[in-house]
């Protein structure tokens, strides 16, 4: 197509001549006729040609339109890609969040079960503490209670000496002897109980110390 353009403006070209050609020579022979042939056939065939070819030479534009529409096409195909890739990344970043929050709600109920284990592990501490404290208290009062005991038996045994005295006492100086264990068997035999001058009085059951045991 590039030579039929070549040659379309040859001729359009050597119409335009030729035309002012005769127009320069009618000047001085106004008789000269204009070859109506050689013009028309030139400069139609040559405008036909040139038009022709210049409409369908290649000039390189159709390739380089060819070549954006390849280019455009392809960047719309990633553009596409690229939609798709982003909305696949926001159904992830939606998944992540929805499963930090979780993990967040896991977090918060693992501090609040440490939290409670460390009460748990200081009121075991004071338990500990206050379990020593009594036991050692216990311990102290067993002490207490035992010394208690072992005075209650000197106390009784001294009791149950001067008893013991008193009874031979009263036995040597009226010359004969009561005895009764309690007040229980005394009563079988003086339902009224005795006074201190009779033999079988005795101290540990006068327990007013009005010199009458037994008595009701």
């Amino acid at each position: 197509m590039t030579a039929v353009f070549l040659i379309g403006f040859l001729l359009f070209l050597f119409s335009l001549i030729y035309i002012l050609f005769h127009f320069l020579r009618k000047i001085k022979d106004r008789n000269r006729i204009l070859s109506k042939k050689i013009f028309f056939s030139t400069f139609v065939g040559g405008l036909l040609l040139f038009i022709i070819g210049g409409t369908n030479m290649d000039t390189g534009v159709q390739n380089e339109l060819n070549e954006s529409l390849a280019t455009i096409e392809k960047l719309s195909t990633e553009n596409n890609d690229l939609h798709s890739e982003v909305k696949k990344l926001k159904s992830e970043n939606e998944q992540f969040s929805k499963q930090n929050g979780k993990l967040s709600e896991e977090v918060k109920d693992l501090s609040t079960k440490v939290t409670a284990a460390e009460s748990a592990e200081a009121d075991k501490t004071n338990l500990s503490k206050q379990i020593t404290e009594l036991e050692s208290k216990n311990k102290s009062l067993e002490n207490e209670v035992n010394s208690l005991k072992d005075q209650l038996a000197s106390k009784n045994t001294s009791t149950a000496s001067s008893n013991t005295n008193e009874s031979s006492t009263s036995t040597t100086s009226s010359g004969e002897s009561e005895y009764f264990s309690n007040c229980t068997e005394l009563r079988k035999v003086y339902p009224n109980g005795v006074s201190s001058d009779h033999p079988a009085y005795q101290s540990k059951m006068d327990r007013d110390k009005d010199n009458y045991a037994c008595e009701r």
